[in-house]
């Protein structure tokens, strides 16, 4: 007997009308007609709420005919759902196969690998896959599985992951991310801590956060210092060539510091333009170039900074590294190759004493100029820049000079080799000058001889002389160029401070000595200042003009001064012959020559209240009315002697008895030849002669013996100088 399906359409709409409308079960129960026709109409008895029941031929036609319209609708409906349903499942078919695809790909990605240790991909997981070896791996969405070695080989996939997926193990990425990320996931990787990735990250690289991708780095370099910074990550590093366009910051470090270490770094043709206050964008100059590195906030003086660029290009549009806000100190700055800046190092624009860096570099060449330190802004409390340690191995060829210590730097250190700086320069010697005082300290003055501009640097003192220091806007050194632009007899006057007036009497550029030799290297501009006292020890360098010079330990060789070197201004020259002492703060002459036969002194001899002294006997001579006391021997010596001149001695005695004294000269010609001439007897309360003395023969004279006698006290101490005259 068959059970109805409620939920078959016969069991809805017109169907189940006929069913309920039907007079009474018992009228249905009754009937014999549906057994007397079973097979003609094919219905089999039913069972209806737990009742057999038979259906007469009438209520059998008229279900059919209600059936056939129930089907025929009951078609229509199920054909629209089917519809529906297969265009849903293509579509969630369609999506699972990307999501399917996407992690296929992955996998795929890790095939060869897969390959290279031993594994053979048996295909992607599937019914009916077949895993013949241990070595035969399957992917199961994206992950490489292989069989555990409990697995019964070969073994058939069944299609269910739930029945296969324990049977096999993880090898993919999927699964080595997941172990990688815990706090023993570097253990995978044979690390002897363990750890993670993230726990291991002692540096990021600038490729991290994009370089390289869109052609200006500037983002992607500053994002990395930024998170290095804020994750106390001690360093970033650049392997590779980088673009900015605007200039980069360190920041925030306090005193953890930060490493900061980029292969090379090169300045955009778009990189950022200087602007005045108002907005306006300037022409490029020597005090407004904006740094490729910015170093400081307005939080804390940063310490701990280890800047090293291996390579910068500034493109004559960019200083290299500048300071602002507090700044920064006890840190090192290492420029290796520094080419086409307009100041490789700038100071200025802090607020805080910013003291003791270190700043290296091996070659700085073609820049506007090396190194400008200089005090901070007058806003700030003691802004001062001292105790810098400056060892670059050569600065040459940079325009306004290698390094110029603006009236600060005190206490700075300076090694390495400078060479050919200082080309644009031009150095005019005053013979006159009014309101040049009026001048000290301002930037960017234009001076004028009524035909050139140049921009007016700084003024110093020498030996006596004023100078001033003038920018050109060529290279006017002699040999590559028509030489200066102003010439002695120029008077130069100040395009915006109309009351200054200078007058030239004489101009310097670099190789105009006679070897072509000499240039501005150091710019020591102290002019007013009590001190600098810096320490400058070089192997090879031109030359360091400005005043000051002699508060200074300065230790350098050149090819045409042989006085280069010198302590707080005093200079040793030594020919082979004679060594010379100068004092470079008056002039190049010696005062002091010293020969293997002389001493000479170029000036006065200025003993002040102090005596001069030759060779001394303290003699104690007693009372006596006949005996005399030898004191003191004298002989004709062969020093120092010109010709047959014998020896002439000054002899001054004194005596602790008042107004007892003499003062004679003695010339001696030989032993036994005494002439005394210019006595002079002060109280002659004691007596003195010449006496021969003798030879071992008694006879042959060998010196005079000067004797004393007295018989005015029971003793009188005599102090006799003898001093040598000729």
């Amino acid at each position: 007997m068959t059970t109805y399906n409620t939920r078959n359409p016969i069991g809805s709409g017109a169907a189940k009308d006929f069913f309920d409308n039907a007079q009474n079960l018992d009228y249905l129960a009754n009937s014999q007609s549906l057994n007397e026709y079973p097979d003609r109409f094919g219905v089999p008895r039913a069972t209806i709420n737990g009742m057999q029941v038979k259906f007469s031929a009438q209520m059998v036609s008229q279900a059919l005919q209600f059936n056939t319209q129930i089907t025929q609708q009951a078609a229509k409906f199920d054909t629209q759902i089917k519809q529906e349903d297969r265009d849903w499942r293509i579509q969630n078919e369609s999506q699972r196969l990307a999501a399917a695809g996407a992690l296929q790909q992955q996998a795929l990605n890790y095939y060869s690998m897969i390959q290279a240790s031993g594994y053979q991909v048996a295909g992607t997981y599937a019914a009916g896959l077949v895993i013949s070896d241990f070595n035969k791996v399957v992917v199961v969405e994206g992950v490489v599985y292989k069989p555990m070695p409990t697995t019964p080989i070969p073994y058939v996939l069944t299609g269910v992951p739930a029945t296969d997926l324990p049977k096999f193990y993880a090898i993919g990425d999927g699964q080595l991310k997941t172990q990688m990320a815990q706090n023993t996931g570097l253990s995978l990787l044979g690390h002897f801590t363990g750890g993670n990735a993230a726990q291991a990250l002692t540096y990021v690289t600038p490729e991290l956060f994009g370089a390289g991708k869109t052609g200006d780095d500037t983002g992607a370099i500053q994002n990395a210092i930024d998170f290095a910074i804020a994750n106390k990550i001690s360093t970033v590093v650049g392997c590779n060539a980088y673009n900015i366009s605007d200039s980069l910051l360190i920041a925030g470090a306090g005193v953890q510091g930060v490493t900061v270490r980029l292969m090379q770094l090169k300045v955009m043709d778009s990189f950022i333009s200087p602007k005045d206050a108002d907005g306006n964008v300037e022409e490029i100059g020597l005090w407004n170039a904006p740094p490729t590195v910015r170093i400081g906030d307005n939080a804390s003086n940063m310490a701990n900074v280890n800047l090293h660029i291996d390579y910068l290009d500034g493109n004559n549009r960019a200083d290299g590294v500048a300071n602002f806000g507090f700044g920064y100190a006890l840190s090192h700055i290492h420029v290796g190759y520094a080419v086409n800046c307009v100041r490789v190092i700038a100071s200025g624009q802090h607020l805080w004493p910013n003291a003791s860096i270190k700043f290296t570099g091996y070659y700085w060449v073609n820049n506007w100029i090396g190194m400008i330190a200089e005090n901070g802004l007058s806003t700030g409390t003691s802004p001062i820049v001292e105790g810098w340690k400056i060892e670059v191995c050569f600065m040459a060829a940079n325009r306004y000079g290698g390094i110029w210590m603006r009236k600060s730097g005190h206490y700075a250190q300076i090694r390495g080799d400078l060479d050919f700086n200082g080309r644009w320069l031009s150095v005019g010697r005053l013979s006159a000058e009014t309101n040049l005082g009026t001048m000290d300290g301002l930037k960017g003055l234009r001076i004028t001889n009524g035909t050139t501009q140049s921009e007016f640097l700084f003024r110093y003192t020498f030996q006596g002389r004023i100078y001033v220091v003038l920018a050109e806007g060529r290279n006017v050194s002699i040999g590559e160029s028509s030489g200066s632009s102003y010439k002695a007899g120029d008077v130069l006057t100040c395009t915006t401070m109309p009351a200054v007036s200078l007058t030239l009497d004489g101009v310097s550029v670099c190789a105009d000595n006679p070897s072509g030799t000499n240039f501005f290297d150091i710019l020591h501009d102290f002019d007013g200042q009590p001190f600098s006292a810096m320490t400058i020890d070089c192997g090879y360098l031109s030359t360091v003009i400005g005043s000051m010079l002699h508060t200074n330990d300065i230790r350098f060789h050149n090819s045409f001064n042989r006085i280069s070197s010198s302590t707080n201004g005093l200079a040793v020259g030594n020919s082979g012959e004679v060594m010379s002492l100068h004092n470079l703060a008056h002039s190049d002459d010696p005062f002091f020559n010293l020969s293997s036969k002389w001493v000479n002194f170029d000036r006065k001899f200025y003993m002040k209240e102090r005596k001069y002294t030759g060779s001394e006997v303290l003699a104690t001579v007693a009372s006596s009315d006949s005996a005399y006391l030898d004191v003191l021997a004298v002989h004709d010596l062969g020093t120092d002697k010109t010709a047959d001149e014998g020896s002439k001695y000054r002899i001054e005695i004194e005596s602790n008895y008042q107004g007892c004294g003499a003062s004679f000269d003695i010339w001696l010609k030989g032993e036994g030849n005494v002439s005394v001439t210019k006595r002079t007897m002060l109280n002659r309360a004691f007596k003195f002669r010449w006496v021969e003395i003798l030879g071992s023969d008694g006879v042959t004279p060998v010196g005079i013996m000067l004797q004393l006698r007295q018989q005015a006290q029971p003793s009188i101490n005599f102090l006799i100088n003898i001093v040598r005259a000729n």
